[in-house]
């Protein structure tokens, strides 16, 4: 039999899809004997040969590219951002680096957060997040949208003119790719696949590591919509149903020659 790889905890060892197999108690030889494998993004990709020296082939999942870039509207000064409400998901960091931008950029800017809050946790951190933004004196530019309907969500999205994603080290990212379906610029953590495969490490859109340059980026993504909305679009056309379909058929067709 051959043996079980140790496990590493560098990078988010939870996110490796390998771990799943090892918590089930499965064997290594599921992955050194299939034909191919395939992960959701370069990132993990190289994460995965990292680890355990095995590189698997790069299969992005699908978003709704047809139907989402119908929203893409009128850009009003809107930053927004789409996650569960949590304290792991970072709403307090993006709502500290907005009330940073307003002092150095364009004052009309809007903050706009997104996202499920369907326990009393979640929903008294949506109150301390609302608290936040008093004290920091930006209460009245920085909305909430608790439970949103898909629609509003995409409605949102398509009158954003910037897209803020924050959570280091996802593994794909596909709520940042649907954005710029929706013609948002991107503001990501420079890591992970939001960073490396979707935003191509700058190519259309602007990355952070901290608060400050995260505020930066906030502004440096208001100076570059009028450049990158169109390209953002297509960028994100490369994660359709429609590309994805394509590239399952020939990896089928590949297998079964």
């Amino acid at each position: 039999m051959t043996p079980r790889p140790r496990p590493v905890f560098t990078l988010k060892p939870h996110r490796l899809f390998l771990h799943a197999f090892l918590s089930l108690g499965s064997k290594y030889s599921i992955l050194t004997d299939a034909k191919s494998i395939y992960a959701n993004s370069l990132f993990t990709a190289y994460s995965t040969e990292k680890a355990l020296g095995i590189r698997p082939k790069v299969l992005y999942p699908p978003i709704d590219w047809e139907l989402i870039r119908r929203y893409a509207t009128h850009k009003e000064p809107i930053v927004s951002m789409l996650a569960r409400f949590s304290s792991s998901k970072g709403q307090e960091f993006v709502i500290r680096a907005f009330s940073k931008a307003l002092s150095l950029c364009n004052s009309e800017l809007e903050l706009v957060l997104m996202g499920a809050a369907e326990d009393l946790t979640s929903l008294s951190y949506v109150r301390r997040l609302m608290s936040l933004s008093r004290e920091l004196g930006v209460g009245r530019r920085v909305r909430f949208l608790v439970n949103p309907s898909i629609d509003t969500v995409y409605r949102v999205l398509g009158r954003s003119t910037a897209f803020i994603h924050v959570r280091p080290y996802e593994p794909f990212g596909i709520v940042v790719a649907e954005a710029m379906a929706a013609g948002a610029v991107p503001i990501v953590h420079r890591s992970g696949g939001p960073w490396i495969d979707i935003v191509q490490m700058g190519r259309y859109g602007v990355g952070f590591v901290d608060e400050e340059e995260a505020a930066l980026g906030i502004c440096r993504s208001v100076e570059l919509a009028r450049e990158l909305g169109g390209r953002v679009v297509e960028r994100a056309r490369e994660f359709s149903y429609e590309v994805f379909r394509e590239r399952v058929r020939n990896i089928v067709e590949g297998l079964n020659a």
